[in-house]
Parts: C-alpha cells; structure tokens; sequence
C-alpha cells in the first residue's frame, strides 16, 4: 500500500477550488468593424457580368491568323560599293616600294668600320701555364672608377630628406606645445627640500607606529602604502639634493 493509502487525512474528499479566468479582451471597435464589413461586402454586385462575345469551338487559334502591326522604321543604311570613293572613309596608305638591301656590302663595311678590341688582363698565376683574366675573374678593380662611386643613391637621399624635414617638423611641433621653462631658485628648492624632508620625518613616524604582526589586509594596504610614500620622498630629496641648478614649468602640461 502506498503512503496516500495508510494516512487518513486523504481519506476525506476536499472540494475543489474553481479557477477563475480573467474576462476576455475585447476590442471597443469590435461592433463598428463588424458594420463596416456588412456594408462593404456587397459593393460590386450590382457590377453584373463581362460583356465580352466569346469564340466558338470551331474557331481556335491558327497559324498566321492574328495580324500583327509592326512599327514603320525608315532604312537609312546606305550601300557603299567602292570604299575608296567614299570621303568620309579613310584613305589607306599606298604600299611601300621594297628597297632591295646587300647585306655582304653592308656587313664589310661594319667590320671595316668596327673598333678592335682592347687587349685583355690577363695573368699568369701558376707554372704549368694557367691563365686567367683579371676583370673577368673579378680581381681588377672596375667599380671604384664609376662615377657615381661612393655616392648616396637617389631614393636614399630622397628617403633621408623626407626623414629629416618630419624630424624637424616634429621638433617644432614639440616647442609650440611644450611650455617655457624656468630655474628653480636656491631659495625656492631649498623650500621644497625642507617641507619633503619634513613629510618624509612623518611618514617614517607612522610607519615605526604600525604593528609588527600583519595579520589583516587593511594592515598590509597601510604598510605597503606608506612605503611607496617614503619611496617617493626619498627620489624627490635625492633629485634634490644631486642636482642643484634644476628648471620647472608653471604650466600644466
């Protein structure tokens, strides 16, 4: 038996609860659309059929039947029989006469004409008789005597130029942005020497102040704190103390 069956409280029967649904949504327009579609659903009755006489069924569609109008162009194309004739084309050129050449007159002459050629280095760099060319080999120095020998190429004169004038650009840029500077008075830094060392001596105090035990993360927040405050102050006062004569700008930056 299962557990529903030995308790007695489901023995009694309860009532059921009803559900209560909300009302449901109802448009305010509902009846006018309702009486505007009764009056329009028979507007085109009153229209009445097609007047239209229909073809029997012996008079079907053939070929070649239905007249077709087509539009009326006028042919403007003219025939030209004789090309030549015609001004508005163009003339072509009359056929060049073929010179005859003699190519064994003209290559006597080219030789004939021809510088000879200048003797080559050459050297001899072994006793069995090993000769070899100097310029060929790469051993005779024919680049230095180039003109252009040692000489910046264009491009990277070109690139070098354009470097420089943005180099230059950038500098004054930086001076028209930058603000002017001045020079700390003595009497100034040694203001500023004596208040940082004054902030310096309370800092130290507090951080002697604190507990050795850092057992809490509000603690070591505080120490961690207080030693990149000293850290601070001390750059400060060695800056100070190391460089004498130091310049300042007014201006925020």
């Amino acid at each position: 038996m299962s557990e529903y069956q030995e308790n007695i409280k489901y023995l009694i029967q309860r009532p059921k609860t009803p559900v209560i649904k909300p009302p449901m949504h109802r448009s305010i327009f509902n009846k006018s659309i309702q009486r505007e579609f009764k009056l329009n659903k028979g507007c085109h009755q009153t229209m009445g059929y097609a007047e239209f006489k229909g073809s029997g069924p012996s008079e079907f569609l053939k070929k070649n039947t239905r007249k077709v109008i087509r539009p009326f162009v006028e042919n403007t194309k003219k025939t030209i029989k004789n090309p030549d004739q015609c001004p508005c084309y163009p003339k072509k050129p009359s056929p060049k006469k073929k010179i005859s050449r003699n190519f064994l007159s003209e290559n006597v002459v080219d030789v004939v004409r021809e510088v000879p050629p200048l003797p080559k280095h050459r050297v001899q760099d072994s006793r069995n008789g090993h000769i070899i060319v100097l310029n060929e080999a790469g051993l005779e120095p024919s680049y230095v005597f180039k003109k252009d020998f040692g000489k910046l190429p264009l491009y990277i004169e070109k690139i070098l130029k354009k470097n420089e004038t943005t180099r230059l650009l950038e500098i004054e840029r930086i001076k028209s942005i930058k603000p002017p500077l001045r020079r700390l008075p003595e009497e100034e830094r040694y203001e500023l020497l004596t208040g940082l060392k004054t902030n310096w001596a309370e800092l130290n105090r507090q951080f002697l102040l604190l507990p050795m035990l850092t057992d809490s993360v509000t603690k070591v927040n505080r120490k961690a704190y207080l030693e990149n405050q000293l850290g601070n102050l001390e750059k400060d006062i060695t800056l100070l103390e190391k460089y004498p004569a130091l310049y300042v700008c007014d201006d925020e930056v």
